[in-house]
């Protein structure tokens, strides 16, 4: 998924506050506490709909779209009928309250009107898109969430109703927006700040990486390191860059040091602070740990021979058959695989030998199920 800016919740909120859905869905709940019999979680009945409509003055697909978003909002809290009439309003309630609130709602629609796949869609371009290019917008995110792609056709009339339809239902409840294009002045449809906000929390929830602009500065080194996963060695490098310019030097070396009594990122912390000239233990173990912190990044990366080879290009075979003789001591989670690894693909007998005897004494002492996450090699 693109990486995407997520607007402050203050914002959020306020957006959400005026979300026509919202309100309709709080007064078909009064409607329904005024008369009793009528339970949300039932379906409507033609009475039933001809009453609410009239009084509450909704369309058809707006009192439905409401009757969910009740139900769903009582469901939720464990309730057989809707909320008293002296709740909080919407102007006045809690930030998290609301957000909470319209989170529910989204999560009903997008469900019930099988509508999922369109605000993934819009998510996935990650701009405004024209109206008659939406169904290739859906071909594209249907196909990238390894679903199986739709038949590309032409949309029928049919196909534009149920169009309009939902992007009405999602517009009236502040998931997207209507705009024009500049050059040719048609119509265009993208995800609101509130959307975007709302489809992150649900691809989040479902496993997706759903990179967040801006995470490096607010989360110091961690968010930098963060964001890194998502990029590419060049759009890395300008990060790091950019993320180094915004600091003093002293502030990232204090972050760096602080890193220092993190057992998985100690040895990392160690060697960068060395290499810059600053006081810091890096001893033999460091060094061992390091050694396979960087095969087991390679081995998710490269062949198995390839990474073998890269290794240790420039040290001796006896010497490398030595240092690797001593890493069954180190307590990393790969290091089982990469002395696995060496003994099968390396061309030295004595080195893959070494290894074969370090991988079984790695084994039986339980090295390799060190508790916790390894960092990306040369982080």
């Amino acid at each position: 998924m693109p990486p995407v800016r997520l607007a402050p919740r203050a914002e959020l909120a306020a957006a959400a506050r005026v979300v026509p859905l919202l309100r309709a869905a709080r007064e078909l709940g009064a409607w329904i506490a005024a008369n009793p019999g009528v339970a949300p979680r039932q379906v409507l009945d033609d009475r039933d709909e001809l009453r609410a409509a009239e009084a509450l003055e909704l369309s058809p697909d707006e009192l439905t779209a409401a009757w969910q978003v009740v139900a769903a909002t009582e469901a939720e809290a464990g309730r057989d009928q809707p909320a008293p009439a002296d709740a909080v309003p919407l102007a006045s309630a809690a930030v998290e309250d609301v957000l909470h609130e319209w989170n529910i709602a989204l999560a009903a629609l997008l469900d019930r009107e099988a509508l999922d796949g369109l605000a993934t869609a819009l998510y996935t371009v990650g701009a405004p898109v024209r109206i008659d290019a939406l169904f290739d917008a859906y071909s594209a995110a249907a196909g990238s969430s390894g679903r199986v792609r739709p038949q590309r056709r032409e949309p029928t009339a049919d196909d534009a109703a149920d169009l309009s339809r939902a992007l009405e239902i999602l517009a009236d409840l502040g998931v997207v927006e209507l705009g024009t294009e500049e050059t040719t002045g048609g119509l265009t449809v993208g995800l609101s700040p509130l959307g975007v906000w709302g489809v992150h929390r649900r691809l989040l929830a479902q496993g997706w990486h759903v990179p967040v602009l801006g995470a490096a500065e607010q989360g110091g080194a961690v968010g930098l390191l963060t964001m890194l996963a998502s990029c590419d060695a060049e759009d890395g490098e300008s990060k790091i860059s950019a993320w180094l310019v915004g600091r003093p030097a002293q502030a990232a070396a204090a972050e760096v040091r602080a890193a220092l009594r993190e057992p998985l990122l100690r040895a990392h912390a160690a060697e960068w602070l060395h290499e810059h000239g600053e006081d810091a233990d890096l001893g033999p173990a460091d060094r061992a740990w390091l050694l396979v912190d960087l095969g087991a990044g390679l081995l998710e990366e490269a062949d198995p021979r390839d990474v073998v080879a890269e290794l240790l290009p420039d040290v001796a075979a006896d010497a490398q058959a030595e240092i690797v003789a001593g890493l069954w001591e180190v307590s990393h989670p790969a290091v089982i695989d990469l002395l696995t690894t060496l003994s099968d693909h390396h061309p030295e007998p004595r080195v893959a030998r070494a290894a074969r005897k370090a991988a079984f004494k790695a084994r039986s002492a339980g090295s390799g199920q060190h508790p916790g996450t390894r960092p990306a090699a040369g982080s």
